[in-house]
Order: C-alpha cells, then sequence, then structure tokens
C-alpha cells in the first residue's frame, strides 16, 4: 500500500487534491489529501489515510462520493461530478475530477481526485435565473403597454386626418396644431415600434445543458431529506434543458411535499414525459395530506396570499416567464400531484452520460 510520503509534493499545489488507493478488494480508500484539502476540510490527514468516503463523510455525501470511487475502478475512465460535502462548518457544493492510474493489466491502480468550490458559481447561476424571470415579467408588461398604446396613437392619426379635411385655414394657427398634434402621434408610434422590439430582443435566455434526471432528482433529496426518512422513486432520463430552472423547482416542490406532507415517512414519484413541441412535462406525486384549496388556488394561477409560500411564487413565476405552466391537485387516492412544464428535450436514445456504464444510477432511493 502507498504512504502519504509518496504524494507529499502535492502540498505544494494551492488546489484540493486527494489519492485514493484501490485495495486488492477493490474497496477505494484514500492515501493521501494535500495541505489545501486538509485546511479547506479543517481535519488532519489521519482522518483521511486508509479510510473510504462512507468512512469520513456522514450520510448521503459519503454514499455519493463512494460510488462515484467505486464507479471509476470500475470503468477505468476518468469522471467528473458535483456533490455537496460538510466542509468548514457548512455544506459546499464541490466539482471533482477523477482521474484513473491504470497498471501494467490495464486495472486502476490510483485514482487522482481534484476538487474546486463551486458553490458561489450555482449561487450565481440561481441568481441569474431569478434576475432572468424579473426581467422577463418587466419586459412582457413593457410589451403589453407598448401594444395597448399602439391602438390609440393610431386613433390620434386618424383624428387629425379628420380635423384636416375640409377644414379651412383663417391663418391663426389651428392647421399647425392639426399637423404637430399628427407629428407627435406618428413619432409616437415609431417609439412603441422601438419598444416592441427591444422587448422582443431582450426575452430570458435559457442555456440549456445534458443531464442525468434521476441524478439531478436524488441531489435535491440528499440536500432535503439527508437522513433518507423518505422514498423517492425517480424515472431515469437524460434530458437537455435549463438545468438550473428544473433544479428551481423540483427543490422547491419537494421542499413544499416534506414540510406539508404531515406523514414521518413520505413516498414521492417524480417522472417526465415529453409534451409540446420542444417542451418536458414533470409529474410530481406523493402520499402525504395533499393542497388545501387555497393552495390549489394559488398554485393553479390565483393571487398570491401571505401563506402560499414565496418559493412556489418564485416558481410560478418562473415558469410562466419561459413559456412553461404549472398546475397541481389531490390524488383520487389522496395525496398530492404537481405538473410543471419546461422547455427541454428527452434524448435517452441519442446520448449517455459520462461514466453511465460504470455507475448505474439509483432511480430508486429509500429509508
Amino acid at each position: 500500500m502507498r504512504t502519504p510520503d509518496d504524494f507529499c509534493q502535492l502540498d505544494h499545489v494551492a488546489s484540493p487534491i486527494f489519492v485514493i488507493e484501490a485495495s486488492p478488494t477493490s474497496e477505494p480508500v484514500y492515501v493521501f489529501l494535500n495541505q489545501c484539502g486538509r485546511t479547506l476540510a479543517n481535519r488532519p490527514l489521519s482522518d483521511f489515510v486508509g479510510r473510504n468516503a462512507l468512512e469520513i463523510y456522514p450520510g448521503a455525501s459519503g454514499r455519493n462520493a463512494y460510488e462515484r470511487h467505486c464507479a471509476v475502478i470500475a470503468s477505468g475512465t476518468p469522471l467528473t461530478y458535483e456533490i455537496e460535502l460538510p466542509l468548514g462548518g457548512q455544506n459546499r457544493a464541490i466539482r471533482t475530477t477523477l482521474t484513473p492510474e491504470l497498471d501494467g493489466n490495464g486495472k486502476v491502480r490510483l485514482i487522482y481526485g481534484s476538487s474546486i468550490d463551486v458553490s458561489t458559481e450555482r449561487d450565481a447561476l440561481e441568481a441569474q435565473v431569478s434576475f432572468d424571470t424579473v426581467t422577463s415579467e418587466m419586459e412582457q408588461f413593457i410589451a403589453m403597454a407598448a401594444h395597448d398604446l399602439r391602438a390609440p396613437m393610431r386613433n390620434v392619426s386618424l383624428l387629425a386626418e379628420m380635423l384636416r379635411d375640409d377644414f379651412v385655414d383663417h391663418g391663426d394657427g389651428k392647421v399647425q396644431v392639426i399637423d404637430m398634434l399628427e407629428d407627435v402621434a406618428t413619432k409616437s408610434m415609431s417609439l412603441i415600434t422601438d419598444v416592441l422590439a427591444h422587448a422582443r430582443a431582450t426575452a430570458p435566455k435559457n442555456p440549456r445543458t445534458t443531464f442525468d434526471f434521476a441524478v439531478l432528482c436524488r441531489e435535491i433529496c440528499d440536500v432535503l431529506d439527508p437522513r433518507g426518512h423518505h422514498v423517492f422513486n425517480v424515472c431515469s432520463t437524460q434530458i437537455t434543458a435549463d438545468r438550473t430552472a428544473f433544479q428551481i423547482a423540483l427543490r422547491n416542490i419537494i421542499d413544499n411535499a416534506i414540510k406539508h406532507g404531515q406523514r414521518t415517512h413520505l413516498e414521492m414519484d417524480i417522472s417526465t414525459t415529453c409534451s409540446d413541441t420542444d417542451m418536458l412535462e414533470v409529474t410530481f406525486r406523493d402520499d402525504g395530506a395533499g393542497f388545501d384549496n387555497s393552495a390549489l388556488v394559488f398554485i393553479n394561477g390565483g393571487t398570491f396570499r401571505m401563506d402560499s409560500g414565496y418559493g412556489l411564487l418564485g416558481v410560478r413565476r418562473m415558469i410562466n416567464a419561459r413559456g412553461g405552466r404549472i398546475t397541481a391537485r389531490n390524488g383520487a387516492q389522496g395525496g398530492g400531484i404537481v405538473q410543471f412544464t419546461l422547455p427541454g428535450a428527452d434524448i435517452t436514445d441519442t446520448q449517455q452520460p459520462d461514466g453511465a456504464d460504470a455507475l448505474a444510477h439509483t432511480a430508486r432511493r429509500s429509508a
């Protein structure tokens, strides 16, 4: 077995780097974590050497990291993923790249891992989505107002023409006033046209990436239910869409279900289907207490109330700003059902994620 002294030169690298060795039983155990990584974790090297991720990090964080380490050992190929880890007394979003070193027989001997903290990047993405939503609503209001102003400006021009017909000029300046009236109407129409063109040009952009829907749901569930009290049944689907928008919507809906489900152990089903052209529909079901009437009215387009929750208000605004819709109802056998649509496409049959053969994404997670 390699010793930490074999990798002490990595202490000079100003980024977290760790080394994992595949034991004879293919158990991925840490053999080194450089000084930068130890400082970030605020833990000594002895907490890592000879232990696997399940032993180092509690709960879902350790399980997710351990699964990725095993996946690289099985596949022998690099893998990049994002995970939340408890570092420095708080959960941080970490993007990690695992690079295997193979022996003469093509077996994984060592795994070199490099990590960067992307918590700020993730927060910035979510803030950008919220900003885009507010911007979209402002632009929609401007466009609507500009559109409504076009008709009265046309009427002003028509009235100016009507006044000019058969009008006798007495040299008292009234013709000039009519000309000024028509000129103002014409220029106002030009300004309104420019406003409409600007509103169309600044419509919200929807950056798309390809990701595994089940992995996204599992990451959210791990954060909201770290002790695994609830059961999540999630379809494993490759989609291309605005990942941050889907993350915000799902996180708020799942969090709302856990808070108001009135059950210690909930079962939740999350699935996707292709609905309209270039739109994906997500269906969320749970076996909790369901929605009361005021919540149903609000989610289905009603006026905001203090007990409606700002999270769902933001989700509804975000979805509507992207041309989607969100509806809710109570199931015939109890529980609540939420459905929403966002731009996206199911590409399960055309593309698989990196390391998909090595990492079997768990579609069902239970307590």
